[in-house]
């Protein structure tokens, strides 16, 4: 299977900076893990698990009621204010930090939700727009007890839009496991998703490359 590096559309040159200095785009918020799956017959939609979405919610709806005189928390009514507005923020930075995808097979058109805080922004697009769905391997270190991450990655065309993680894996790696070892189902999983939109793919897991998104 053909192999490209897509590593240059994760870099942006800024303002005033010389070429050949590139600089990764940033990340703020927590990295909210997507998967892909059907909605429909011609619906393809990148979001996070539907356990996630209730976890948050549910950490929207019972931080607040924990505060409550009547709740049933046996602590002190300080310690349940702290403990409600704690787990009130930590519901609202996994809302604010959410990202999402819809894709129409049947128009090719796709619909995203991306940023991360206040600062969000709706994308509508044609999957021409699109230059890829890369397979790649990201592996800080290969010391024994580390761990090896696979990412699915859409990648648009001159860098129009932040690079959408849309899957991962993370996996055990020992000394001399090779890098796509355990990147099978990941591989086969990116390779359906670039069929069902007529998207080129490339496997790049046999190789390290640098996080698509580097958080803040």
């Amino acid at each position: 299977m053909a192999r490209r590096d897509y590593n240059r559309l994760v870099y942006e040159h800024r303002p005033g900076e010389r070429q050949g200095r590139p600089r990764p785009r940033l990340k703020v918020g927590l990295e909210t893990p997507l998967e892909g799956r059907t909605a429909g017959e011609t619906r393809l939609v990148f979001a996070p698990p539907r356990w996630y979405d209730f976890l948050v919610w549910a950490c929207l709806v019972l931080g607040p009621l924990s505060t409550l005189p009547v709740s049933p928390l046996p602590i002190e009514p300080v310690q349940r204010t702290w403990l409600g507005a704690a787990v009130f923020m930590a519901g609202l930075w996994a809302l604010l930090s959410n990202e999402r995808m819809s894709v129409d097979l049947r128009s090719r058109t796709y619909v995203r939700l991306e940023g991360q805080g206040l600062f969000k922004r709706l994308t509508k697009g044609t999957l021409a727009e699109i230059d890829a769905v890369v397979a790649l391997t990201e592996a800080p270190s290969r010391g024994m007890g580390s761990v090896t991450v696979h990412r699915t990655v859409l990648y648009w065309k001159g860098g129009r839009l932040p690079p959408l993680i849309v899957s991962q894996s993370v996996v055990g790696a020992t000394v001399g496991t090779a890098l796509n070892a355990h990147a099978g189902p990941l591989v086969a999983r990116s390779a359906a998703f670039a069929r069902a939109m007529g998207l080129p793919f490339y496997d790049n897991t046999a190789f390290l490359s640098p996080e698509p998104l580097r958080p803040l």
